[in-house]
């Protein structure tokens, strides 16, 4: 039986497949490809996607790991399947095997995160393991791509019609095991959720004074990992209602002596914070999606066009105040004005040579600004090996500045602070930074295993080398970390009270 993506949403059915540890294949139709998923007790072990950008050779090249030489030579194979642009990878000797090993458990993470965006489109799942067995498993948890997948969910008319109105039953603590998992920024939302008691989410979004895709988005993550449950409120709004106030805006929209802000609720003097969260609070209460199957096809119809309508008129709520008095405009000859055009495609005066000495000092920064980080990165590193840490992170922390969204200089600060005592906790923040930013590599994962275990913090070391193994299961270090743990714990339990000791 095949599903809805609309109706029936992956990201829900996922969170089935991972709290049940089902098993079964995965089959997503979209309009102009296909993903296909193989799960086995709820892990994903192997997949596939026609997109372009989840190809083998755009996720090396993407990595890093093959030159633009090389990737333009696989240009022409992009009708091969992965495996076999492995083989023809190894041949060409253009990839390590441990490279495509880790280039494949990133793309089919990037694969099943994808779904989470999806609008549109069929799906149908096969329960029972594959048969015949499949050639090559990857053992990657759903717990790190329903957390990641939450946090790429852009449309969440679906999940705020549906539990708008209920009340976030939460766990005492985030499990240790799947802690990990999330952001300090997603631990305090918990820690606040928490401290607010029976709130329904909608009183929650005002409380916490908080953007509603951010408040949705960090409460998917939870609900999916099974750590937050929605308990309906007594008493709360029905769709009933909600069409019957449909009706009513619907109408007077159609009223021209009622003024935009009038429909929305709001005085005259409204602040434009307080604009934007009633248009965006409308929005999510008559989307179209949010009726289903509890309303005719005309309330839908009348739900988009209100909805439309809600976005032409916060356009121009936005512009009406910054209007100023128009000043008469200037005539240009037509001479003139192809010199304005020249202008505007060479980027200099007309009739004048550009000198690059004469460049603004901001635009060469700018320009130089990708180089200047690695530069200093390369530094950086120097300094790493020779042990002079206060040397390189001043140099990392200009170099984030600079490039902002490189996990690689996250990860060599944390490593930088992880070895002086006072800035354990500024290197447990970028270790964590580099993990989001780097979810395909082990490498930050594991060295917060070891400040972890430096901190004597077991439980969350432990963790951390686990889930090293679950991105590369041959790491040797992660292993061999395991095993001393396990040899502690053992030892700890083994031990002999020092009074029962026989002296003699």
């Amino acid at each position: 039986m095949d599903h809805d993506v609309e109706r029936d949403m992956l990201p829900i059915f996922l969170r089935q497949v991972h709290l049940k540890k089902l098993s079964g294949h995965l089959y997503v139709m979209a309009r102009d490809f296909h993903i296909s998923l193989n799960l086995i007790k709820g892990i994903l072990v192997n997949g596939m996607s026609t997109r372009f950008d989840e190809k083998l050779p755009v996720i090396l090249h993407l990595m890093g790991r093959i030159n633009e030489e090389q990737y333009n030579f696989l240009g022409g194979l992009h009708q091969f399947s992965d495996d076999q642009v492995a083989e023809i990878l190894l041949d060409h000797n253009f990839a390590k095997k441990k490279d495509i090993y880790y280039a494949r458990i990133y793309q089919l993470r990037r694969i099943a995160i994808s779904t989470f965006s999806l609008q549109r489109g069929k799906w149908i799942f096969t329960a029972g393991e594959p048969d015949p067995p499949l050639r090559e498993t990857y053992e990657i948890p759903l717990a790190g791509i329903l957390i990641e997948g939450a946090r790429t969910i852009d449309h969440i008319s679906f999940y705020a019609g549906k539990w708008q109105s209920h009340v976030p039953v939460l766990f005492k603590e985030i499990p240790l095991d799947i802690e990990i998992y999330f952001t300090e920024r997603e631990r305090d939302f918990y820690a606040a959720v928490q401290r607010q008691g029976a709130l329904s989410c909608r009183e929650l979004i005002s409380r916490l004074n908080i953007l509603p895709m951010d408040f949705w988005r960090s409460v998917l993550a939870f609900h999916l990992l099974g750590i937050l449950e929605f308990e309906k409120r007594a008493g709360a709004s029905d769709i009933s209602r909600d069409i019957v106030a449909l009706l009513e805006l619907n109408q007077r929209m159609q009223d021209s002596s009622i003024s935009d802000l009038e429909l929305l609720g709001l005085p005259a003097a409204a602040a434009a914070a307080a604009v934007e969260s009633a248009r965006a609070g409308l929005l999510i209460r008559f989307a179209a999606e949010r009726f289903g199957s509890a309303a005719a096809p005309e309330i839908k119809k009348i739900a988009s066009q209100v909805c439309q309508r809600l976005q032409v008129l916060a356009a121009r709520l936005d512009v009406e105040p910054i209007l100023q008095a128009e000043k008469p405009r200037r005539e240009f000859s037509t001479a003139a004005k192809s010199r304005h055009v020249e202008s505007l495609l060479t980027g200099g005066v007309p009739g004048r040579k550009f000198s690059p000495a004469a460049a603004p000092r901001a635009a060469v920064v700018a320009a130089s600004a990708h180089e200047r980080a690695w530069a200093l990165l390369l530094q950086s590193k120097e300094s790493y090996e020779r042990r002079e840490f206060d040397k390189a992170i001043p140099k990392l922390k200009q170099a984030i500045k600079l490039e902002p969204g490189q996990g690689d200089f996250y990860y060599l600060l944390g490593l930088c602070q992880s070895e002086v005592e006072i800035m354990e906790n500024d290197a447990e923040i970028n270790l964590k930074k580099s993990v989001e930013l780097k979810s395909w590599s082990a490498d930050p994962v594991y060295a917060l295993g070891i400040l972890y275990r430096g901190q004597g913090k077991l439980k969350l070391a432990e963790r951390c080398f686990q889930r090293v193994k679950e991105i590369a299961h041959d790491h040797t270090g992660a292993s061999r970390e395991l095993v001393d743990l396990r040899r502690q714990k053992a030892g700890g339990k083994d031990k002999v009270p020092f009074l029962k000791k026989k002296i003699f």
